[in-house]
């Protein structure tokens, strides 16, 4: 097409071309900036002694390391099988471009006869991160606590550590909520922490008036519209909230959790190692389900 070639009717002398095009590669090269800096991978030395091992730096992974990198004293290895993320893993909207991917185990449903019949065979992809970070790179940011009755049925069930105030402790332990409008609203600022590691927040949008209008008519039809679902503990309709501040994704690898471990733990050298696959557990007695290594 003519509006792709280069030369121009018009003559020059070099200098806006040379301008233009340095001003092209350094907004190109600004692609580097978005994502964190990459956390460093380790060589585990043999018969190197580990307080804690942990297999699976995904989102669980991520915040037990984080957790018990608070005990300085304390030698960690966080064995992951995936790599570091890429640039998208930190641009929502981009998290799909990393299923089906290396970055996903590519896990498929097992057909139960049940549900998804209208699909060939039966079987969906079920996403999961192979990734530092896990499924909370590649997930749709949503922030959800749960009904309080879900928790407390746990708790009556015999697990006493599940009881609903010990579960929203935890939550508020976690959080740093910061829709700054939101936190106006009393009952919001109370619900959330303001001082933990997992930044929480709402996406602005540019249908935000789509949304407005669905709002509106579920709230019609009784599904009434709430400030904050979570605070409103899931009952009702409303704008989500999300995994993400300041237009870039906070998952569980280094900007709420990885990153505060390496800083826990910089004394020590082997806080995490890429590997691909574990051979075997040293002394692993199957009554117990303990080990006392790895190979």
């Amino acid at each position: 097409m003519p509006c792709y070639n280069t030369s121009c009717t018009i003559p020059t002398t070099g200098g806006f071309p040379n301008a233009f095009a340095s001003a092209v590669q350094f907004f190109a090269a600004s692609q580097c900036l978005v994502p964190e800096e990459a956390l460093k991978n380790s060589h585990v030395h043999n018969k190197t002694h580990f307080d804690f091992i942990i297999v699976g730096a995904g989102s669980a992974g991520s915040v037990m390391a984080n957790r018990l990198s608070e005990i300085k004293e304390w030698n960690i290895l966080l064995l992951e099988a995936g790599g570091d993320p890429p640039i998208e893993a930190s641009v929502p909207e981009l998290d799909r471009n990393l299923r089906l991917s290396k970055y996903d185990w590519q896990y498929l449903t097992t057909n139960d006869g049940v549900i998804d019949q209208s699909v060939i065979n039966g079987s969906i992809n079920w996403p999961r991160g192979k990734i530092i970070g896990g499924t909370s790179n590649i997930n749709a940011m949503i922030y959800v606590e749960g009904n309080d009755q879900d928790y407390q049925n746990w708790y009556n069930a015999g697990n006493l550590e599940w009881s609903v105030r010990d579960v929203r402790r935890c939550f508020k332990k976690s959080q740093s909520y910061q829709n700054q409008r939101l936190l106006q609203d009393e009952a919001i600022s109370k619900h959330y922490g303001h001082n933990g590691p997992l930044a929480l927040n709402i996406f602005n949008t540019t249908y935000r008036q789509v949304t407005e209008k669905n709002l509106k008519s579920w709230d019609d039809i009784g599904i009434k519209n709430v400030p904050d679902l979570n605070t409103a503990n899931v009952m009702g309709s409303g704008i989500l909230t999300a995994t993400a501040t300041n237009g870039e994704r906070q998952s569980s690898n280094y900007q709420s959790h990885l990153s505060l471990a390496w800083k826990n733990q910089s004394e020590f050298k082997d806080l995490i190692t890429k590997t691909f696959r574990l051979k075997d557990l040293v002394n692993y007695h199957s009554d117990t389900h303990d080990s006392f290594g790895m190979r």
